[in-house]
């Protein structure tokens, strides 16, 4: 079932303002397809309804940064990419080191176990704010510009680089912690 455009928009608003009959409308609407296209990436069934999950917890909390310069299904698949893209550096540990540029910054103790690395790093982004983690993620792992995310998120490139400055110093406490 697709949405005509003032429907869409009602579904959003209904969302940011935490209706929950909202959340289950969408779900029930995209959450079959959702899984069909997350079990061809993760070819493990149990771990593909994890993702399904996850993938709309996050939907919830990035609404706030969400512009309407896409469709909420489009913006919704966009997530579950990244949450593809968390499940296989969790499964390969030493590829999340990777992810985080300034890991070596903030990592001085010599690394006898890729795997504790990994499980820090996802600990630290799980104590982010969404709008810290979204920041971190567009710059390292989906290597935007600065440029490319002030625009994104409708805000000067001065805010874009003031935003990036403190995600990363709130990574790097997250982190020490």
């Amino acid at each position: 079932m697709r949405h005509d455009l003032a429907a869409e928009e009602q579904l959003i608003h209904r969302l940011m303002v935490g209706e929950a009959g909202a959340l289950r409308e969408f779900y029930r609407e995209q959450a079959p397809r959702l899984l069909k296209w997350l079990s061809s990436r993760v070819k493990n069934d149990e771990d593909a309804q994890e993702l399904v999950h996850d993938t709309f917890l996050h939907l919830i909390d990035s609404l706030p940064v969400f512009r309407s310069r896409s469709s909420l299904t489009t913006y919704l698949y966009g997530i579950a990419k990244h949450e593809v893209a968390d499940y296989w550096r969790k499964k390969y540990a030493k590829k999340a080191i990777l992810t985080v540029p300034f890991v070596d910054q903030i990592y001085t103790e010599r690394v006898y176990s890729a795997k504790k690395t990994a499980a820090r790093v996802e600990q630290a982004y799980r104590q982010l704010l969404p709008q810290e983690r979204w920041m971190l993620v567009w710059k390292y792992e989906e290597a935007r510009s600065v440029a490319e995310i002030a625009r994104r998120l409708g805000i000067s490139l001065k805010a874009a680089e003031s935003r990036l400055f403190r995600a990363r110093l709130a990574f790097q406490k997250a982190y020490g912690d």
